[in-house]
């Protein structure tokens, strides 16, 4: 096995029957333009020029390339791009949605592009079923990050048997739904500090005692275990205009 199929193997999903299921969950129209992210052999793909304006598929493994143009020799609303969809730079100046049965090893750093380097309005993504739960998760930082700028959810389960070779846990559709910024740009960089260290509990070197009772009571925080990312965020907001003294004390 070479390096590629190593680093980006994939479970494929062939059967026209179960792709059909899970378009069903996905908003797609004729007008829509879409990215897909790893075409596979070119199954889903075909399905995707059937209902939309335009598929620009993005796989890295050559031989996958030439079976998808095989399988949608017919279409004339596609394109492929032989790429590692980690190079990848999505157009800035037109509107487009983007989906993905992405490979299980990589989850989190083709999330983060499409994140933070795309502007799909829409991303429809198969990932890990535990992967999905986690990116729900604002104990961590990933959520965290990623909750600033799409609301996240999970549309329908996706059993291992619709895939090929057979994983051994189930996966999920997810959607990210891209929003207006909640973190300013130039506020960035102070966000991902805060949210490093707040993740690590690291509260004294975020406030002092007094600060932080009073962060968390302008947020309406009863249980520190239990909080919204909206309160989260307002928390941030408390340390942003606590932020310009410069000795912050234990406590």
């Amino acid at each position: 096995m070479n390096r590629i199929n190593i680093k980006y193997s994939q479970n494929f999903i062939t059967s026209k029957r179960n792709i059909n299921k899970i378009l069903k969950n996905i908003n797609l129209n004729e007008e829509d333009n879409v990215f897909e992210i790893g075409s596979g052999k070119g199954h889903t793909t075909l399905e995707l020029a059937k209902i939309c304006n335009h598929v620009t598929a993005i796989e890295i493994d050559p031989d996958l390339c030439l079976a998808t143009q095989q399988k949608l020799v017919h279409q004339r609303n596609f394109q492929i791009v032989n790429q590692d969809i980690l190079k990848f730079k999505f157009p800035k100046n037109i509107r487009y949605k983007i989906y993905g049965n992405i490979p299980y090893n990589i989850s989190t750093d083709i999330i983060r592009k499409i994140v933070f380097e795309s502007t799909a309005v829409e991303s429809y993504l198969i990932v890990e079923y535990g992967f999905a739960k986690r990116l729900l998760d604002i104990k961590r930082a990933l959520a965290l990050l990623l909750m600033t700028e799409v609301d996240i959810s999970i549309l329908r389960m996706v059993p291992r048997e619709y895939f090929h070779p057979q994983p051994k846990v189930n996966s999920s559709l997810i959607l990210l739904k891209r929003l207006t910024s909640k973190i300013s740009y130039k506020d960035r960089k102070m966000y991902e500090n805060f949210v490093k260290k707040w993740v690590n509990k690291e509260y004294r070197k975020l406030f002092t005692k007094n600060q932080f009772n009073k962060a968390l009571k302008h947020a309406k925080v009863v249980d520190l275990n239990n909080i919204s990312f909206e309160q989260f965020l307002s928390i941030f907001n408390s340390y942003k205009l606590f932020n310009n003294q410069n000795n912050i004390k234990d406590y």
